[in-house]
């Protein structure tokens, strides 16, 4: 085996254990890396070669040529540790390799639609069928993340307390939410009808032959059974996903619409998603600019005050209103903090969160 392939085994090793998966990024540098021994064999990698195979594919987009040098970046730090003749790609030199679209925010009529097509799989009462709607229903309800859903398990729900657990993925912690009494029913409808079923897994989801439900089979389902809806984001069709979009987008929206600050929703709404950042909460909100504009008037009505604004009104949560959405004088540089700006632990408990 050549140098740079070891060097990609052995860094695509050192990655995963910090629980990064790389299925397709570990395939894509795999590939580099066979090309820069074909290429250059026994030598350094150098930006040259790198940038030959991230533009080798012709045809393609200036997105899809900066993601490919995006991924030689963070193996190229990784080889200039054990050799210092390697050179680094510089950051953004084919552009930015990250472009957030306009998802699809899916409408009452919408789901209506889901769920018509969603019955013509099989029969009504099937489990094939009830299993989509319920996993469509729970990500509508709930916001989670597509592999969130696969991964729950029949022993997360808690259906007196009417809670869900969450395991950790994507770098979130695990978090416990709350269900409405309605789809708490909705989940004890399916678990009814899949324990007369041979299953062969704990997981709360099944395919059609008792084992988990596969991320693949979910996806080609849900193709199908969207078919029929225009899509009204940046991709030819509406997403599973973007569920999660629609779910932020609503919330935020209604919030909007009261005459009480925000602050401490979005908090809890950051939290109810996984987030550790308040920056991945409000991706959920920028792609709707009418969700912006009136949140941008409910900031102006608390914290502009009466000479400014007319419609005026003191806030019924200063604390909030002090440490989150005004902004502070300048003070001198302090040492960063611990944890980076990410949304600290302490928060209430949600079981009492209304969302």
């Amino acid at each position: 085996m050549d140098k740079t392939t070891d060097l990609a085994i052995e860094y695509l090793k050192h990655r995963r254990k910090f629980g990064y998966a790389l299925k397709i990024e570990g395939q894509q540098l795999l590939r580099f890396a066979r090309f820069a021994d074909d290429v250059a064999p026994g030598k350094p990698l150098r930006l040259n070669i790198a940038l030959k195979w991230a533009t080798q594919p012709t045809g393609c987009s200036r997105l899809y040529h900066a993601k490919r040098l995006e991924l030689i970046r963070g193996f190229a730090r990784y080889c200039r540790a054990i050799d210092p003749r390697t050179e680094v790609p510089p950051p953004r030199l084919l552009g930015p390799a990250h472009n957030r679209v306009a998802p699809h925010i899916y409408s009452p009529s919408d789901l209506h639609h889901l769920q018509i097509e969603s019955a013509k799989l099989g029969r009504k009462e099937s489990l094939r069928v009830l299993t989509l709607t319920t996993v469509i229903g729970l990500a509508a309800s709930t916001g989670m993340r597509c592999c969130e859903l696969l991964r729950l398990r029949v022993t997360d729900l808690d259906a007196i307390a009417a809670t869900l657990r969450v395991a950790p993925a994507k770098f979130s912690p695990e978090r416990i939410l709350p269900l409405h009494s309605t789809v708490v029913a909705a989940l004890q409808r399916y678990l009814k009808v899949r324990g007369r079923s041979p299953v062969f897994t704990d997981r709360l989801f099944v395919g059609r032959n008792g084992h988990a439900l596969a991320d693949r089979t979910l996806h080609e389902q849900f193709r199908r059974t969207a078919q029929g809806l225009v899509a009204k984001g940046a991709r030819p069709r509406p997403r599973l996903h973007d569920f999660r979009h629609t779910f932020a987008t609503s919330w935020i929206a209604e919030w909007s619409r009261l005459r009480a600050p925000v602050a401490h929703h979005l908090l809890s709404l950051s939290r109810y998603l996984g987030h550790r950042h308040f920056a991945e909460t409000f991706w959920y909100v920028s792609s709707d600019p009418q969700t912006l504009v009136g949140v941008g008037t409910t900031f102006q009505r608390y914290f502009r005050g009466p000479a400014r604004h007319p419609s005026y009104e003191p806030s019924p949560i200063p604390v909030a209103r002090a440490a989150i959405l005004r902004r502070a004088p300048p003070r001198p540089a302090e040492p960063e903090p611990s944890n980076r700006g990410r949304i600290p632990r302490c928060l209430p408990a949600f079981s009492a969160v209304s969302i």
